[in-house]
């Protein structure tokens, strides 16, 4: 959002930078750079004295996967937190009427909760359009009228491998895709009903809100992207975050020049902000100290968020740090190769920089975005539980920093999404300026979501077709049965002797 709002904010236009503290531990981590018109809405008493953050549930899934069974539990923490943020926003009048003065013409929100859109209808903003930070969000298909096709592309939030898949895969993509349908209906439904309490019984609610959006923009790059249908409304705008110009231009402090200068290759290890290496199983982590003794000549730069690490003591190659410039290091023709946790952000880092890469994935989207580069031969992707199995956790260092296959597919799809014809700075803005002119686009809303189940997946024509064709074989075999049964005895015992 932060990337956004920069890029129309150097196109020459008024952006307002509007956001909820959603998270105290993150008020920092606006990333806004060129915008400078910045509104914060603090947390309210009650949010401040619960002190919900996503840092209290982090540590349990380096060694729990999120399935159909338990999904709901990736979502608690988070629920409660767009809760109570709901109620934070619609409660505060003084806000509200600060944003409505400004008198906007275009409003883009992500749809991981549905209060932004509610709160776009209220301040008068016809023109909206949304934008999702991950490649599709399961729940803003369905609502928009875009097939699922679980079949075959995976669900944002699926273990699965990739879109080759054989019967259980197909089984737990299509369950996890309907327990989001699930959790996120309710989640919205529970949103709904505060702004409701607030703006009335008959405001509109999600159902209405999202579809009606005249575009979808979406963080996907076709080229990289697992194959899947879409309406009009979708704009793939996928590597935004990725500045290459300005990550050509960085250069690495001097300290980092004689780390990477001092052996053949070179390693960077991180997990994101999110998944803490800090909470990594200790197995896990002496696994990985065993690889990097058993390669002497190649530095392991590991982002590591405390001081305490007794357990790669002695171990000369490894580099604990506790930040890194991690797209100037990617760029670094001296680093060989990468090892992440399958993060949007870092995978699309690692696809237009050209860098081999093993992907640890760890919850959320991280399977899905992980194997979308798998695929393409520039990655290899472990799951996490492979971390404790030493043989399988050094072949996989082994191939990725020895095996030269890597790095040329590497630099082929990053010089191939480098020249995509059209660059999602440009579809930004001018698709935003298209819609600020000519919106909103309700004639684009599929007529699909106004018919009832029956006729939208045409079981009423499946049904007609089945009498159509059934009834007559019915009519002829019901027919036979009489016709038989009123032979003369003698015709029939004589067939049968025959």
């Amino acid at each position: 959002m932060a990337r956004l709002a920069d890029t129309l904010t150097e196109a020459g236009h008024n952006v307002t930078f509007f956001t909820p503290i959603f998270d105290e531990a993150r008020r920092n981590q606006l990333g806004v750079k060129l915008t400078k018109d910045v509104v914060l809405l603090e947390q309210d008493s009650t949010m401040k004295q619960k002190k919900i953050t996503i840092d209290h549930i982090t540590g349990k899934f380096w060694t729990v996967d999120v399935t159909s069974k338990n999904g709901r539990m990736l979502f608690e923490t988070f629920y409660h937190q767009v809760l109570l943020n709901c109620e934070n926003v619609f409660k505060n009048k003084e806000v509200l009427e600060d944003l409505r003065s400004r008198d906007f013409d275009v409003a883009i929100a992500e749809p991981v909760m549905s209060s932004g859109f509610a709160l776009f209808r209220h301040l008068g903003i016809e023109k909206v359009v949304m934008a999702s930070s991950c490649p599709n969000y399961d729940i803003v298909m369905h609502a928009m009228g875009e097939p699922a096709d679980t079949s075959y592309v995976p669900a944002v939030f699926s273990g699965v491998s990739g879109d080759r898949m054989d019967f259980s895969d197909r089984l737990e993509n299509h369950d996890i895709y309907h327990l989001m349908l699930q959790i996120y209906t309710e989640m919205f439904d529970d949103e709904a009903r505060i702004v409701r309490s607030h703006l009335g019984s008959e405001f509109p609610d999600w159902r209405e809100l999202i579809p009606d959006a005249s575009l979808h923009f979406a963080n996907s790059i076709p080229y990289l992207d697992f194959p899947r249908p879409a309406i009009q409304k979708t704009i793939n705008i996928g590597g935004i975050s990725v500045d290459v110009e300005k990550i050509q231009s960085e250069k690495l402090p001097e300290d980092w020049n004689e780390i990477l200068d001092e052996r053949a290759k070179n390693m960077f290890l991180s997990f994101g902000s999110l998944a803490k290496s800090s909470e990594m199983p200790m197995e896990y982590k002496k696994n990985l100290v065993e690889v990097f003794k058993s390669m002497p000549n190649v530095t392991f730069i590991w982002k590591y968020e405390i001081d305490d690490v007794k357990f790669a003591e002695g171990v000369q190659n490894v580099k604990f740090v506790k930040w890194a410039p991690q797209t100037a290091l990617l760029h670094d023709p001296r680093l060989t190769a990468f090892l992440g946790h399958g993060g949007l952000g870092s995978t699309f880092e690692a696809a237009f920089l050209g860098k081999p890469a093993i992907m640890v994935p760890i919850f959320w989207d991280q399977t899905r975005n992980s194997h979308m580069l798998s695929r393409l031969n520039m990655t290899i992707t472990l799951h996490k539980s492979e971390l404790g199995n030493l043989k399988t956790l050094r072949n996989a260092f082994e191939d990725i920093l020895g095996n030269e296959k890597y790095k040329r597919n590497a630099e082929k799809v990053a010089e191939t999404i480098r020249n995509q014809p059209v660059q999602p700075k440009e579809l930004v803005v001018k698709y935003i300026e298209f819609v600020g002119r000519y919106g909103p686009f309700h004639h684009m809303t599929p007529y699909s979501l106004k018919m009832p189940w029956f006729q939208r997946y045409c079981y009423d024509v499946y049904l007609y077709k089945l009498i159509l064709y059934a009834v007559p074989v019915l009519l002829v075999l019901i027919l036979g049965k009489v016709i038989l049964s009123r032979l003369p005895l003698k015709i029939v015992k004589k067939t049968k002797k025959n």
